[in-house]
């Protein structure tokens, strides 16, 4: 089982030359790089990755150039700090999903997985649909690669825990099938079946058919506990 240390440690950014020169001391400062980040993200939802420049950002958050470069080097930098964050906060609510998978049957903890992934799509569903579909591959610092390794990592651990009660013999084709399903699902709907996320309906046919694939066993279908989006 992974513990809040193991995902601290997992989750320390790797150097590079496009992160963030540095990072902010003083409360003046923290908000200057809020503003800044806020103004990147709508920059980048507004024009898109093919227009995202620096400069556009800074005028967006009503600073000079000069004050953005003092914490971020390049556009590189920005997106790849927009991208952790959002990542982090997905992370964050599968770490505690998974801290107590254990103790739940295992429907519940595929369930609460797959609403944690819809509650994050809602958030920003635009900024994420830019950062996975338009941003290129920003090296070290590109989240997106390390993200979905250290998932896969926790699901295949949850896995191992309830060996007895699957069916499946290839675990690593598995958690791939998995993970990858409800990616691709959720990212999916969010532009075309967005009333589906915001019912419960996704999550709950996601889940029957995860769960029934996993352990050989169909999972009776059952009306949406709550909205996915509250």
């Amino acid at each position: 089982m992974f513990t809040t240390r193991d995902f601290l440690v997992m989750a320390k950014p790797k150097k590079s030359v496009v992160s963030p020169r540095k990072m902010p001391a003083q409360d003046r400062s923290r908000a200057m790089v809020e503003l800044i980040l806020e103004a990147a993200a709508r920059v980048l939802v507004k024009d898109g990755y093919e227009a995202f420049t620096t400069n556009r950002v800074a005028e967006r958050a009503g600073v000079s150039v000069g004050s953005l470069y003092q914490y971020f080097p390049n556009k590189g930098a920005l997106l790849g700090e927009l991208m952790r964050r959002h990542m982090a906060e997905l992370e964050h609510r599968f770490e505690a999903i998974l801290a107590d998978a254990a103790d739940r049957p295992l429907a519940e903890t595929v369930r609460a997985l797959i609403e944690a992934s819809v509650r994050a799509h809602l958030i920003d569903p635009e900024l994420h649909r830019v950062l996975s579909e338009e941003v290129p591959h920003l090296g070290a610092v590109d989240w997106r690669d390390d993200f979905g390794k250290r998932c896969a990592e926790r699901v295949r651990a949850v896995l191992e825990q309830r060996r007895s009660e699957l069916a499946v013999g290839n675990l690593d084709l598995a958690v791939y099938l998995v993970t990858t399903t409800t990616e691709t699902a959720v990212h999916d709907a969010v532009a075309t079946r967005p009333e589906d996320l915001r019912s419960g309906a996704l999550a709950d046919e996601l889940t029957r058919m995860i769960v029934s694939y996993l352990t050989g066993k169909p999972l009776a279908a059952r009306r949406p506990m709550r909205a996915a989006a509250e």
